[in-house]
Formats: C-alpha cells, sequence, structure tokens
C-alpha cells in the first residue's frame, strides 16, 4: 500500500535527520520530500511527524 519511496522517507523521518537532509540522503528535492510527508499525513490520517513515527514503529518499518 505504501511505494518503496515513502517507505525509505519513513524511515529517515523516524530518525532526527531534517526534512532538507532526507531529501539529500535520497537523492531528492525537498519539495518532493514534502509531497511524501504530504501524501503520508493525508492517506495514514496522520497530522505530524510523530505520527509518522508511531506509525512506522507500530508497523514494524522502523526499529528503535
Amino acid at each position: 500500500f505504501l511505494k518503496d519511496n515513502e517507505i525509505t522517507f519513513l524511515k529517515f523521518a523516524c530518525t532526527e535527520m531534517t526534512y532538507k537532509e532526507i531529501a539529500e540522503e535520497m537523492n531528492l528535492s525537498p519539495k518532493t520530500i514534502d509531497g511524501y510527508r504530504n501524501d503520508l499525513f493525508r492517506s495514514l490520517n496522520i497530522k505530524n511527524r510523530v505520527g509518522l513515527v508511531i506509525y512506522a514503529l507500530k508497523n514494524n518499518l522502523f526499529k528503535v
């Protein structure tokens, strides 16, 4: 249901990296990263980055 790039973004979002750093790491523009973030917020009914981290943890996409 999630695209590979969205999953990769989600894993990076669980770190202390800024969105700009995530964009650089993924070789994408910051606007593309904003798009991934906003699409995930909308499709997962999440309101902020903390919600993304909780989603990733609950769904075993990221381990602490």
